[in-house]
């Protein structure tokens, strides 16, 4: 398959284009509008969520209701067309600003903004709960959750999203998440920002997806690759290598029994740049939001000489916003090596051709 996405933060809209993927496949457009819902209205966000409604449409590659196996087009409409400030000069530190501005010789850095800014993550989360719907039908689940925001810290796990009816943060645990939203309220009265760890899981993989053969091919390269392009994520951390780190060998080895199955996942569910039948367990380390209300130093392009940032409007956290994002990115990574090994024209076959070899596997193994 071959994913495209375009557009900018105040455009006529987002655009995403998905090529190669099977025919006769039922989406269901409700369910990835209540993800891009649920994106929007997590705790932590700003004024512009308020401003959107983040409704997909896809306009091609659909016929009565079903995937055609042409080119997918999705289409999500911008409701605010206007940027918040007026052309600018002044970089943003932290932000793709002040390289943007050289690299591509522009004077004014809302045109780097434009695309470099976390709303087009709606597209991501749009084409990437397409992805997770099919996934559910072959039999893989994909989803993610809060573990910490600011020193606030959860051990609780889940299998499954928390409800943001129960869960504004999305963490399963109800007292260190009442004490992360002081602290997100104590944030934004004070004009800062916080990040943050989330943790994103997957399972029903099939044994086997990825190869230890080249660098391109580990499954944790594309992971890694497709899930650092979240702009607030800088850790993408597999299995539970910050607490194996400081241990022995001997101690962090899954030991494989008769059956096949295993007393630990210290490697997350990845070994030798493959699945391995476990389930699949990635932390990712959320940087705080760098746009202050308070203005920081930075120099104005023009002449070179120091100055203060202006406030553009901002979240005050987005790490439940990266818990979305970041399961429907490992979904998209999922089908589509689904499709490098079992690839089909029809959506049938293709589940067809995972359960077979699941059968084999199971058999052999």
């Amino acid at each position: 398959m071959r994913i495209t996405t375009a557009g900018d933060s105040h455009g006529k809209g987002l655009f995403g284009i998905v090529e190669g993927f099977p025919a006769h496949f039922k989406p269901d457009l409700s369910g990835i509008n209540r993800a891009l819902k649920l994106r929007r209205l997590v705790y932590g966000r700003g004024a512009r969520m308020k401003l959107e409604s983040d409704h997909v449409e896809i306009l091609s590659g659909m016929w009565n209701g079903e995937t055609s196996g042409a080119p997918l087009t999705f289409f999500i409409k911008n409701v605010s067309t206007t940027p918040p400030n007026r052309k600018t000069s002044v970089p943003r530190p932290g932000h793709a600003d002040f390289a943007g501005m050289l690299k591509y010789d522009f004077n004014d850095a809302r045109i780097v903004t434009e695309r470099a800014s976390a709303r087009r993550t709606a597209m991501d989360v749009a084409i990437g709960e397409f992805f997770r719907q099919a996934l559910e039908k072959v039999g893989i689940k994909v989803w993610g959750y809060t573990v910490g925001i600011g020193n606030f810290e959860t051990d609780e796990e889940t299998l499954q999203t928390p409800l943001i009816e129960e869960h504004p943060l999305l963490c399963p645990d109800s007292r260190i998440e009442k004490l992360m939203i002081t602290k997100i309220d104590e944030a934004e009265k004070n004009g800062s920002s916080l990040g943050g760890k989330i943790r994103v899981m997957a399972s029903g993989v099939p044994i086997g997806l990825g190869t230890f053969n080249t660098y391109q091919g580990r499954f944790t390269s594309k992971i890694a690759h497709a899930l650092f392009d979240i702009p607030s994520v800088r850790g993408v951390l597999f299995g539970d290598i910050l607490e194996t780190y400081k241990l022995e060998g001997y101690e962090t080895i899954d030991e494989i029994r008769k059956v096949g199955m295993r007393r630990t996942n210290h490697a997350g569910g990845i070994e030798g740049g493959m699945s391995n039948g476990q389930l699949i367990s990635i932390d990712l380390l959320v940087k705080p939001v760098p746009t202050q209300k308070r203005g920081v130093t930075t120099i104005d392009m023009n002449d070179g000489l120091e100055t203060i940032t202006n406030y553009v409007r901002s979240d005050t956290c987005v790490v439940a916003a990266v818990a979305i994002v970041s399961r429907a990115i490992l979904s998209t990574v999922l089908f589509s090596e689904l499709m490098k090994e079992f690839g089909s024209s029809t959506f049938e076959e293709l589940c067809e051709r995972v359960d077979l070899y699941r059968r084999r596997v199971r058999i052999n193994g």
